[in-house]
């Protein structure tokens, strides 16, 4: 194994000598060592920062020596533009960036670079291109939503009283300070012809740590919880977890939902992040691992109550890793709808950015010359990278053939609980 390293190092090294070497470059927090007056000087030091600090180079095909080559000349190109007396459009500035990194693997990633000579006329200084947006547009399922997502799930399940039988029905919304945003569960307890029940919840991002740490014990996410837990096993036919449009949060909310199932500690998935500069400079892989929650705890593997959580295109980072883990840990679990988003290398805390060579780098303020948003860690589940694929569910549903209609994923949730 060392020959190997030892010899993709020299490789390495020798396919970059005509360059300089990518060496270790400020992260967030150092924006004063960011100064460059040129367009070139712009691309060289992005380029050599994605070089140190990209942890996906294991997985990405994109020929980053190639993109020197083909590159650089282009940002040469619109500094002789400057130098000539003219300026630079923001579209073109956008467009060459995207096609430099428009195709990554890092569904995260957002790159922002600033357009240091505009027209005075310009309405955005900045150029922004978000890889993993491109990339889920050009699936062949994908359904222009124009924002309006979530909206559309609370209206769907607003009226879904209309729809089923339901024996309870509640919508909260709690702030979610460490994130400045907010979280809106909506908890139903649906009951079967037969009389058995369902406990329900959809979660519009994954917070339940921080609800529950501030509540009373009486959140709707805690009554999900109650209801999967004390509900007795006759009356009990499953469990449903909905996580469509649920775009990311808490990591530690998988102890609820995987650790309150748990009979004893359980490897959910492996991590490793970026120790130094070379390229392929990762870590160890290092297993992450949950307790079995006491406060909301039932054996549904032995007493076979089936744990159906239903995602879609939109169900992204801890969004699709929540059913993904569930999926590889609990036998009980089933899994519909439609391949998740595809981001799913977690991220550090943004006073942690500086503890390794990987994560987020620039500056982040309202006049940063640039920012580029992407994961600090490469996350290994069920034993396979998933970054800028997703998971694809046991039963595909798509929404596109349905109108757009959200029931039929609902539907086949609750088909499955009533037959299996």
């Amino acid at each position: 194994m060392k020959k190997i390293i030892i010899l993709a190092a020299i490789a390495a090294l020798l396919s970059t000598a005509c360059r300089q070497e990518a060496d270790y470059h400020p992260y967030i927090g150092e924006s004063g060592k960011l100064a460059y007056n040129t367009y070139a000087e712009q691309f060289e030091y992005i380029w050599k920062c994605m070089s140190t600090g990209y942890v996906f180079w294991d997985v990405d095909n994109t020929d980053w020596d190639a993109v020197y080559r083909d590159y650089l000349p282009k940002f040469q190109e619109l500094d002789r533009i400057v130098e000539s007396g003219g300026t630079v459009p923001t579209a073109t500035l956008a467009q060459l960036y995207d096609k430099m990194m428009g195709g990554m693997k890092d569904h995260h990633m957002l790159v922002r670079v600033q357009n240091l000579f505009p027209a005075a006329d310009e309405p955005s200084r900045f150029a922004y291109v978000q890889p993993g947006n491109t990339e889920v547009c050009s699936r062949n399922y994908y359904i222009e939503s124009a924002g309006e997502e979530k909206q559309r799930i609370l209206s769907f399940l607003g009226d879904i009283e209309s729809l089923y039988n339901i024996a309870a029905h509640e919508t909260a919304t709690y702030p979610v300070p460490e994130l400045s945003s907010e979280v809106t569960y909506v908890y139903c307890l649906i009951v079967l012809p037969d009389g058995r029940k369902i406990p329900y919840l959809w979660q519009s991002m994954a917070a339940i740590t921080p609800v529950i740490r501030s509540s009373d014990g009486n959140s709707v996410v805690e009554k999900w919880l109650k209801a999967i837990a004390e509900t007795p096993r006759n009356e009990l036919a499953g469990i449903i977890l909905d996580n469509r449009d649920n775009r990311g949060g808490y990591q530690d909310d998988l102890d609820y939902l995987v650790g309150s199932f748990l009979n004893e500690r359980t490897e959910i998935f492996k991590t490793r992040y970026k120790e130094g500069p070379g390229r392929l400079e990762h870590s160890v892989w290092t297993p992450y691992y949950i307790e079995p929650n006491a406060r909301f705890h039932r054996d549904i593997t032995a007493e076979d109550i089936p744990y159906v959580v239903i995602c879609d295109i939109n169900s992204a980072s801890m969004g699709e890793i929540e059913p993904m883990v569930i999926k590889a840990v609990l036998p009980t679990a089933y899994t519909i709808g439609e391949r998740t988003y595809g981001g799913t290398g977690p991220l550090q805390p943004a006073e942690d950015v500086n503890l390794n060579y990987g994560g987020p780098f620039g500056d982040n303020s309202a006049t940063g010359l640039h920012y580029i948003y992407t994961s600090s860690f490469e996350a290994q589940i069920g034993g396979k990278v998933m970054e800028g694929i997703g998971f694809t569910p046991d039963e595909v549903i798509l929404r596109k053939n349905h109108n757009g209609d959200l029931k039929p994923q609902l539907n086949a949730a609750i088909q499955y609980i009533m037959h299996r």
